[in-house]
């Protein structure tokens, strides 16, 4: 029996970079390392984390996660009972246990995971192909849009730094390019004139690599999953910019964010849907230190503050504001942020019209009287 004094002298000499070293080969990644994860049929390097400074692993994916005696309880090399994980410590550490004498470590075999999945990356030529958004209708809806003149001058420059295309069956397509400037794949969708997707027209969703596959023309790549080739839209502007960066949930927002405020408050990006809001995805901003606003759609609140709480990176907040306080029922249940900023600065115009007519009607009462009697309305 191991007594709980010389455990706590063994559990405070163990370091966790040490233990699991000796089983796997670390890489070090800023103030962390990393390799892939040894619970789980891991794939992508960056889900499975060791933090020297909290003395613990944890795994983004699969949800592993303890300190040294966790790690040899688990790993399947070893799988020491507790006391035993305790005994194979106090030889590391040099710190006398009882039972020591009797107790054999394993051999363990190397560690050999799955390889990392290939990467899928399409050609920028590809890209520049599909530039021609003079006849793509939410970048037409888009340009005549009642803006501003700094924000009409910014709409073409968003278009083109977000790299936005037009496919020959009529989507936007909303191009996905990592921080390395790999053209990942592209979402593909069909929008009406007003702005709004045309969910009715037939085929009205796809992705880039999708269609290529139906195509037969990237077979070597048939296996991987949506997710796997996925990255936000707008990663590409990472290492271009400073500042935070807003996440946003639809391609679409993001580019109507950053018309109507341009890069001052940091840039934009999607994760283009809910489910999509997962730290992998949002590693290369961490590892660069970046702060981390979300605006969620109304409907995504909730589900992002627990989403942010599972990514668990001190710098990032989450700002509601144009979704509870400037929302009104005309906006729908699903407002995202795009939809209420445009018709608050609709109904800030209005504002200007009737503070201006107000201060006429008390220059010339004869237009007050006009306007009184025959009940006109602004």
């Amino acid at each position: 029996m191991i007594d709980e004094l010389t455990a706590q002298r063994i559990k405070d000499a163990a370091g966790i970079v040490d233990v699991v070293s000796e089983f796997l080969p670390l890489k070090k990644k800023g103030s962390r390392y990393q390799c892939l994860c040894p619970f789980h049929e891991d794939r992508h390097l960056g889900n499975f984390s060791v933090y020297p400074t909290k003395n613990v692993y944890t795994c983004f994916s699969c949800g592993a996660k303890g300190g040294p005696v966790d790690f040899l309880m688990n790993y399947s090399g070893t799988r020491y009972s507790y006391p035993d994980a305790l005994r194979w410590l106090g030889r590391k550490y040099g710190i006398d246990v009882e039972g020591a004498e009797q107790f054999k470590p394993k051999p363990c075999k190397p560690h050999t995971p799955p390889p990392p999945l290939p990467m899928l990356v399409l050609p920028m030529s590809m890209v520049k192909a599909r530039e021609h958004t003079w006849i793509d209708p939410f970048c037409n809806w888009l340009r005549d849009l009642d803006l501003g003149g700094d924000q009409k001058a910014r709409i073409e420059k968003v278009l083109k730094a977000y790299h936005v295309g037009h496919s020959r069956k009529g989507h936007t397509i909303w191009w996905q390019i990592d921080e390395q400037g790999r053209v990942r794949t592209g979402k593909m969708m069909k929008y009406k004139a007003d702005g709004h997707r045309d969910k009715s027209a037939p085929w009205n969703f796809d992705f880039v690599h999708a269609a290529l596959y139906r195509d037969e023309r990237l077979p070597q790549y048939d296996d991987l999953k949506t997710d796997e080739v996925q990255t936000l839209f707008g990663m590409h502007l990472l290492p271009k910019t400073n500042g935070q960066v807003n996440i946003v949930e639809s391609e679409k927002t993001a580019v109507i964010m950053s018309v109507l405020y341009g890069c001052g408050n940091g840039i934009w990006m999607a994760t283009g849907g809910k489910q999509n809001l997962k730290r992998e995805k949002l590693l290369p901003i961490i590892e660069a230190g970046r702060r981390i606003v979300l605006y969620p759609d109304r409907d995504a609140i909730d589900e992002w503050e627990k989403l942010m709480d599972d990514i668990g990176y001190k710098n990032m907040v989450m700002n509601t504001e144009p979704v509870r306080k400037w929302w009104m029922p005309e906006d729908g249940d699903k407002a995202d942020i795009a939809d209420v900023v445009l018709r608050m600065m609709g109904a800030d115009k209005k504002q200007k019209v009737d503070e201006g007519l107000s201060e006429t009607m008390r220059e010339h009462k004869a237009l007050k009287m006009l306007i009184e009697r025959f009940n006109l309305h602004t």
